[in-house]
């Protein structure tokens, strides 16, 4: 998942893989020989069939504190941003080797420039 400005820049960028993860490969991006030979699982982040999973993320829009008088003003640096999100299928190995894009989705999401 990213969020960008409408000039590029990016302002978040964070991914979520959802797999049995065994005692023996807990750590790194390999799923291993496959879930049937996985044995002590360490936890079970799957996907369940036919079962909605939500997520939530807290994106924050970028902003800097100004001084105005002896007032302290928050201003914002960027009005809009869109979100991209791309779930992955990874049966073995990793996105490189032999993973295919499942789904794909953008939102421009936006606040008001006028603080009301």
């Amino acid at each position: 998942m990213t969020a960008k400005t409408p000039e590029g820049k990016e302002l978040f960028k964070q991914s979520r893989i959802y797999m049995p993860i065994p005692q023996q490969l807990g750590r790194g991006d390999r799923t291993g020989r496959g879930p049937y030979e996985k044995s002590g699982i360490v936890r079970d982040s799957s996907l369940p069939p036919h079962k909605t999973v939500s997520e939530k993320f807290e994106i924050n829009f970028p902003f800097e504190d100004v001084k105005e008088g002896d007032k302290t003003v928050r201003k914002f640096l960027a009005h809009e941003m869109t979100i991209d999100v791309e779930l992955w299928y990874m049966p073995y190995g990793t996105k490189e080797a032999d993973g295919f894009l499942w789904n794909k989705f953008s939102k421009k999401v936006s606040i008001s420039k006028t603080g009301k």
